[in-house]
C-alpha cells in the first residue's frame, strides 16, 4: 500500500491516559487489538521454553494471561507506572494467570541498573509499543540487553502500510459501532495508525542505529514484527 495522503507523513500518537477512565478505555483498546495476537505469541512461547520471559511495555492490554493460556512459562511483566500495572494485575487474575509485574519508565528496563543488571530472560517481547517510544532504537537495545546468551527479542505493531483492502474492511466494521466505546476504539485505531512506522522506514531506523543483526518482516496484512537473537 502506498502511504500518499493522509499516512504519508507520520504523526506520533499521543494516547490520553492521565484519568482512571482514560486508562481503563486504552487499556480496553489494546486488548481488542492483542487478539490478533495468537500467532506472535505462540512463537514467543516457543522460543521461551519454560522461561524466564519478560513482556515489555506500557502494560495496558496487557498479553500475559493469552501467553499463558498457550502454555506454562515463567512470566514477567513491566508496566510504565503503578496504574498500569494494576490494570495488568487484574487482566492476569481475570484470566487466572500469575506472573511478576514489574514498573518502569516508558516500560522498557534499563539492564544496567539495578535491579534489572540480575535479571536475564530467554525472551524479551513487546506488542503495540513501537510507534510509541520517543526513541525505539534505544528501546531496542535495552530490550536486548535483558536476554541471556541465545535469547531473542520479538516486538510486534501496526505498520502504516498494511494492506488496503484489509484496513478498508477494518474502517468499515469499527465505524459499523456508533457506540461511545466503539468511537474511541476507531479514533484511537486511527491515532495509532498515523503514529505507526511503515516496514521501510522501520528497516531503515534499524540500518540508521546500527542493528544490523535485526531483521523487520511484514507480519499479516496489517502488522510489522522485529526480531533479534543474541548470539554471546
Amino acid at each position: 500500500m502506498s502511504t500518499a495522503g493522509p499516512l504519508a507523513l507520520r504523526v506520533p500518537a499521543r494516547h490520553p491516559r492521565s484519568t482512571a477512565q482514560e486508562r481503563q478505555a486504552y487499556d480496553r483498546y489494546l486488548a481488542e487489538r492483542g487478539r490478533y495476537k495468537g500467532e506472535f505469541l505462540r512463537d514467543v512461547l516457543d522460543a521461551a521454553g519454560a522461561g524466564p520471559v519478560l513482556e515489555a511495555g506500557p502494560g495496558y492490554g496487557g498479553l500475559g494471561g493469552e501467553l499463558l493460556r498457550l502454555g506454562p512459562t515463567e512470566l514477567h511483566a513491566v508496566c510504565e507506572s503503578h496504574e498500569a500495572a494494576a490494570l495488568y494485575e487484574r487482566r492476569l487474575a481475570d484470566a487466572g494467570a500469575r506472573a511478576v509485574v514489574h514498573t518502569a519508565p516508558q516500560g522498557v528496563p534499563n539492564p544496567a541498573r539495578a535491579p534489572w543488571n540480575t535479571r536475564r530472560f530467554t525472551v524479551v517481547y513487546s506488542a503495540n509499543t513501537l510507534g510509541g517510544w520517543p526513541d525505539p532504537a534505544a528501546a531496542l537495545r535495552r530490550l536486548a540487553g535483558l536476554l541471556v546468551p541465545g535469547g531473542q527479542v520479538f516486538v510486534s505493531d501496526l505498520r502504516r502500510d498494511p494492506d488496503p483492502f484489509i484496513l478498508e474492511y477494518a474502517l468499515r466494521e469499527m465505524a459499523d459501532d456508533t457506540s461511545q466505546e466503539g468511537s474511541y476504539r476507531l479514533r484511537t485505531f486511527l491515532t495509532s495508525l498515523h503514529g505507526a512506522y511503515t516496514l521501510p522506514e522501520t528497516e531503515a531506523l534499524l540500518t540508521a542505529a546500527g542493528l544490523h543483526d535485526w531483521r523487520a518482516e511484514a507480519d499479516g496484512p496489517m502488522t510489522l514484527a522485529i526480531r533479534h537473537r543474541r548470539n554471546s
